[in-house]
C-alpha cells in the first residue's frame, strides 16, 4: 500500500491516538511499550543463539548477540544520561531513554549469521 507521506503521517498519528485511548490505564508511554515488545519477541530471544565475536587473536572475546544488545542498550542509556547531565539546557531535544534503549536492543535483530565477519573482511 503506497500512501502519500501526509496520509501516512495522519494514519500513524491516528494509530497512536487510538492506542493511547485503548491503553488509558497503562502507565507506560509508547516507547516503553515498544521496548517490552522487543524484549518479549521471539526475534530478540533468537539473538541468544548467534555469536558476537570481537578480535581475531588468542584473546578472542565471544558472547551472544543477545548479551551484546543488552550491553548496547545500557551504554546507549548511559550516553543519554551523560548528555542530559552535561547539557541540561538541551534536555528537551534529547530522545526519551526508553526510545534509545529500544533502538539499541533491536539493532541486531534480522542480521544474518556472520554478517559482522563479512563486513570486516570486505573492508580489508
Amino acid at each position: 500500500m503506497n500512501l502519500p507521506l501526509t496520509n501516512l503521517s495522519d494514519t500513524w498519528l491516528e494509530r497512536i491516538d487510538n492506542e493511547q485511548k485503548a491503553r488509558s490505564n497503562d502507565h507506560r508511554d509508547a516507547y516503553q511499550r515498544d521496548r517490552a515488545r522487543v524484549l518479549h519477541s521471539a526475534a530478540f530471544r533468537r539473538l541468544q543463539a548467534k555469536t558476537q565475536i570481537h578480535g581475531t587473536g588468542s584473546n578472542d572475546f565471544h558472547r551472544t548477540r543477545l548479551t551484546h544488545s543488552l550491553e548496547a542498550a545500557q551504554i546507549g542509556g548511559g550516553i543519554l544520561a551523560q548528555l542530559k547531565s552535561k547539557h541540561p539546557e538541551k534536555a528537551e531535544i534529547l530522545p526519551p531513554e526508553s526510545l534509545v534503549e529500544t533502538l539499541c536492543l533491536a539493532h541486531d535483530i534480522g542480521h544474518p549469521p556472520l554478517v559482522m565477519v563479512v563486513r570486516s573482511r570486505s573492508t580489508i
